[in-house]
């Protein structure tokens, strides 16, 4: 999962200059965090068992029509929809579960944490260094543009004006309102009411007490919106190692074949969803060309043809390496990785984010948007084929791709972390100087 992805990367990040990292999860990402080198500490309580990953599917199956039209969906949203968002809120008990793991630690110098919005036992901690980083593009942090998770473009004109987003923007409160009721509700139950009264100011947006990091190139950011909210620095890349040394080979079954070797994900969430996966798969097996699948937790329901080869979960890492082209979902990080490898790509948005990935992709003219229930079978693929011979596009996104290698955004997100942290001791060694005094 996205979140997951970037808070490994940045424990690599920090792990490589002699840090020791913490990595706190539920139960099932113990493996990527040893893997990782990473001491590893569950967090306390039941969360994300079998019962709650069968609820998740059930969820997005559930929603799957709402989903198909997203942005229609979202601007018309009506009570019902709000009130099926709103079951999704679990915050509480991943907090609660967060508190009791934490409280077992002693001496952490930071925290460093990818959440859409505050936590209260973070946020009654003002001795914890507390460092957010967000996985998701960063439309959420620029105020003069299109409201996030739209897919509209910074582009005004007459069909995508300011009207248009202000319709979206509603319907998106209207959407989270449920949700937003239940957070308050939470804030003010912990004696943090100030959070209470801004709960739809810093959704998907949080504001950091220090500053915080987000992850996208610098030539693909809204840098003609102005500037980000306050405290937000951009990282352009901060990618997890891979899961091991070992290079992706082509599979035996594919060895052999014609055609372009291209890698489909619809990532971790929107594979979930049968019909959308299946549809795709359908296309794709009239393709000439060779597929590496990303399949899913649903992989016992789908059928590869004789040009796929895939697998559950894949080492997305060591497959972008790989492969000549990428079909994704445009959720940030597989975006980020594809970028940073230089491969052609498409996006077909599934929701949230990924239709603003997918929009920005087309006003920089890197690549394609396909809205998977609105395209033809015919132009998705021809739009394989134009995205393979685009040689202007590929330009550019070597371009992005050697701007992401050079760039030492990274290193310094890692020196203001150590800088914080030394702070923070220096200050708090002479405030015990004056104690002793």
């Amino acid at each position: 999962m996205g979140h997951i992805n970037s808070v490994v990367a940045y424990g690599d990040l920090m792990k490589s200059r002699g840090h020791h990292v913490i990595f706190t999860q539920v139960k099932i990402f113990e493996k990527i965090a040893l893997d990782h080198g990473f001491e590893f500490l569950p967090l306390d309580g039941d969360l994300m068992n079998e019962s709650f990953a069968g609820h998740l599917v059930n969820w997005i199956v559930e929603n799957a029509n709402f989903f198909e039209n997203w942005v229609e969906s979202v601007t018309n949203s009506t009570k019902e929809d709000a009130e099926r968002f709103g079951q999704m809120f679990g915050s509480h008990e991943f907090d609660d579960a967060l508190e009791r793991t934490l409280n077992k630690l002693c001496n952490i110098d930071a925290i460093i944490y990818d959440l859409v919005y505050p936590h209260p036992f973070i946020a009654k901690r003002p001795e914890l260094i507390g460092i957010p980083i967000i996985s998701w593009n960063p439309l959420s942090l620029y105020r003069n543009g299109p409201p996030y998770f739209s897919g509209l473009s910074t582009k005004e004109t007459e069909e995508n004006n300011k009207t248009e987003w202000e319709k979206f923007g509603e319907g998106f409160l209207r959407l989270w309102s449920t949700m937003t009721e239940k957070m308050k509700e939470w804030y003010r139950s912990a004696g943090l009411d100030n959070l209470a009264d801004e709960v739809e100011e810093f959704l998907f947006a949080p504001k950091p007490d220090h500053f915080g990091f987000y992850h996208y190139p610098a030539d693909l950011d809204y840098i003609e919106l102005g500037s980000p909210d306050p405290g937000w620095h951009r990282v352009e890349a901060c990618l997890r190692e891979p899961e091991s040394g070992e290079e992706f080979k082509v599979p035996e079954k594919l060895v052999d074949k014609p055609g372009k070797l291209i890698y489909f994900s619809m990532g971790s969430l929107a594979s979930f969803d049968m019909r959308a996966m299946k549809k795709m798969l359908s296309i794709l097996a009239k393709s000439p060309h060779r597929f590496i699948v990303s399949m899913g937790k649903l992989s016992e329901e789908l059928q590869l043809a004789d040009n796929m080869w895939g697998e559950p979960f894949v080492d997305q890492i060591k497959v972008l390496k790989a492969i000549d082209m990428a079909i994704i979902h445009g959720g940030n990080n597989s975006f980020i990785e594809t970028l940073y490898f230089a491969k052609p790509l498409i996006i077909v948005p599934y929701f949230f984010d990924q239709f603003d990935n997918a929009q920005r992709i087309e006003d920089k003219g890197i690549g394609k948007r396909i809205a998977l229930w609105k395209t033809s079978e015919d132009e998705i693929l021809k739009a394989i084929e134009d995205t393979l011979i685009n040689t202007e596009a590929h330009k550019k996104i070597q371009e992005i791709s050697n701007n992401m290698r050079t760039s030492v955004t990274r290193q310094k997100a890692a020196e203001m972390i150590e800088g914080l942290i030394a702070l923070k001791k220096k200050e708090s060694s002479q405030s015990n100087v004056k104690s002793d005094a």
